[in-house]
Formats: structure tokens, sequence, C-alpha cells
């Protein structure tokens, strides 16, 4: 068959529609680099030759750096399967002296930047099922600020509702880890999908609030047993969470005096850090993979508190 003059134009335009994206990644990569040398070059010199810039940085409490390392840590696997960062963020702050209020206070805090990072590149790659956010979004709120204010009056209220959460998101884990080695055909997960999404967005923004975490577990967890695709729930859980988290932010800084900013600052910069790095890795993951991380974290996460209440109860 001859090419005629319009393939041949067609051709030349998807061929120079190819070339600049790579172009602009490689020049993306360049200007990266070279920002991160010229930040490095002008931290040693402040570092070596101007005194009171050491002087700030030492002055900096010890803890901060721990939470720091603990934010990009956690982040980076909350970023990748959409849940874990509110629970291993409090049980850290907890062991490393933070009053329950307060660690779940520098949690939420840490997560609207990080959490508003995540959403932007989980949106921009096409990961957010715009409808299911839009039915998540309000329930969300509003449970997450009856949660922030019930745990500000009753600072210890946490510890009586974790088992039971906790025995909730096991089943959870399970139920995902079944669905993720015998995957239903298009057909069964249709007629299975979880409905009362409203009423989920409820409570887990409650329990997120109450227990410092729980979102993503209880939310993305529901969603993904309930035969929902993993990728775009996991778009629209972490979408959502960024209001979630500022609406019970504004609660607890509202009501809470007295609080942790080495904590909370070290959360906030560590997470932000991570959260685009993590995004990215969470879209190159297929479904089935993301399903069994979640069923895996789910499951040691919960039976982890379940056993530690266990304990504290026999004492």
């Amino acid at each position: 068959m001859a090419v005629t003059y319009k393939d041949e134009e067609l051709e030349e335009s998807i061929l120079s529609t190819e070339e600049p994206p790579r172009q602009s990644a490689k020049q993306k990569w360049t200007f990266w680099l070279f920002s991160l040398i010229i930040i490095a070059v002008a931290f040693v010199l402040l570092w070596f030759y101007v005194p009171s810039f050491k002087e700030r940085f030492e002055e900096i409490p010890h803890v901060f750096y721990y939470f720091l390392l603990a934010g990009f840590v956690f982040a980076m696997i909350d970023g990748a399967i959409g849940m874990s960062y509110g629970v291993t963020s409090t049980t850290f702050s907890l062991s490393m002296g933070i009053p329950p209020a307060s660690a779940s206070t520098a949690v939420h805090l840490s997560e609207i930047l990080s959490n508003g990072i995540a959403g932007l590149m989980h949106y921009r790659m096409g990961n957010v099922n715009m409808k299911l956010f839009k039915m998540l979004l309000i329930p969300g709120i509003i449970g997450a600020m009856t949660g922030a204010y019930i745990l500000s009056s009753l600072e210890h209220y946490s510890k009586y509702t974790k088992p039971l959460v906790s025995v909730y998101t096991l089943i959870l884990g399970c139920v995902i880890l079944r669905k993720a080695f015998h995957i239903a055909s298009k057909k069964e997960r249709e007629t299975k999908k979880i409905t009362n999404i409203r009423g989920l967005g409820l409570f887990g923004g409650f329990i997120d609030a109450v227990g410092g975490g729980g979102w993503g577990s209880i939310v993305l967890s529901s969603l993904i047993a309930g035969g929902r695709h993993a990728r775009f729930s996991l778009g629209a859980v972490k979408a959502s969470r960024f209001f979630v988290a500022f609406m019970s932010s504004l609660t607890f800084v509202t009501v809470l005096k007295g609080l942790h900013w080495e904590a909370i600052s070290g959360l906030v910069l560590g997470s932000a850090i991570a959260s685009p790095i993590a995004a990215r890795v969470a879209n190159k993951i297929s479904a089935k993979s993301i399903m069994v991380a979640v069923g895996v974290i789910v499951i040691l996460v919960s039976m982890k508190s379940i056993g530690s209440f266990l304990l504290n109860f026999i004492k």
C-alpha cells in the first residue's frame, strides 16, 4: 500500500511528539541533580564558615532527627500501598514518650502536606476515582472532627477502640490476601462491590482520629475487600486523606495545649520528602502486588496491636 501525504504527516507528528518528553525528562533530572549539588555545597560552606548556622543546628533536639527518619520511612510505605502511616507513626510516637492525643496531633499535622503531595501525584497519574473521592470526602471529615474532639477531651479513649479496630482490620487483611490469590471474575467483582461508601468514610475518619491512624487500613482495606479496583481506590483514599487530616488537625490544635513541635516538624519534613517518591512507586506496582502488601501489613499491624492489648490486660 502506498504511503499518502497524510500518513507521512501523521508519522512526522507522532515522532515530533515523542522526542520532547524524553528531552524534558532528561532536563528535569539534570535540574534536580544540579539543585541537590548546589544545596549540598551551600550547606557544607555554611556549616564550616558560618558559626551561627552550625549553632542553630546543634540546638535542634535529637528527637527531631528520629522523627525525621521515621516520617520518611513510614510515608514511603504508606504512599506505596495507601496505609499504615498513621498506625506506625502513632506507635513510634508513643514509644518515644509522646502522649496519645499529642501523638495523634503530630501524625495528622504531618499528613496534611505529605497526603496533599501524594494525592496530587496520584491525580496527575490518573489513579483517582473522582466519584469515589467525593463519596468519601464529607463523611470522612465529619467522622475525623468528631473523633478528634473526643480524643482531645478523653486522652486515653483510644486504648479501648484500638483492639476492636485491630480485630476488624485483621479480618479484612485475611480477606484481601484471599482475594489477591484468587482474583474473582469481572462479573463477580461488579456484583460484590461495597455500596455504603459514605458510612465507611464516616467510620474510617472517626477511628482514624481517635486511634491516631486507620484511614488507610479501614477505608482502603474495605474498598479492596469489597471488590473495588486497588489502584483507583488507593488514589481516592490518598486524595481524600488530605482533607480529612487537615480538618482533624484543626480540631486537635484548637482543643489541645502544649504540642510537641519537635515530633511534628520531624514527621512533616520526613513524610513530605518521601511522598512524591512513594506515589511513583505505587503507580508501577500491579494491583495484585498492592493487595498482597496491604493484606500482609494489615495482618501484622493488627496482630501486634491485639497482642499488646492482651499483654497489658493480663498484667
